[in-house]
């Protein structure tokens, strides 16, 4: 898997996420989305959300904020179509967050699956 996707997430990236992923990009009509796992909930729920939106939300951490200012697909042109990259960030529950840039060529490509 990319070096973009932070060790804690590598096992939770599979076919299920990338799934809703597309679902979602065809369903808002844009690959600008972020996939959203928060294990705060239970039963924990993907969700996905519009990047610039979550990116300017004021809960996020600055460090999130300035991951999410570009596209995923701008990140990840190398691993296939743009279309098909969008950020993954996954909210545990011990209250900390990772976020990666991700495509679901990357599960082609040795990565979880």
């Amino acid at each position: 898997m990319s070096a973009a996707v932070p060790d804690r997430m590598q096992d939770i990236f599979d076919e299920r996420v990338t799934h809703f992923a597309q679902a979602a990009q065809r369903h808002f009509k844009t690959n600008d989305l972020v996939v959203v796992l928060d294990f705060r909930e239970d039963p924990a729920q993907l969700e996905a959300m519009d990047r610039q939106q979550l990116a300017a939300a004021d809960e996020l951490s600055l460090d999130l904020q300035l991951k999410l200012a570009q596209p995923a697909g701008e990140l990840l042109a190398e691993h296939g179509s743009p279309a098909q990259s969008f950020w993954f960030l996954v909210i545990f529950d011990d209250e900390q967050a990772e976020c990666g840039a991700v495509n679901a060529a990357m599960l082609d490509a040795g990565g979880a699956g």
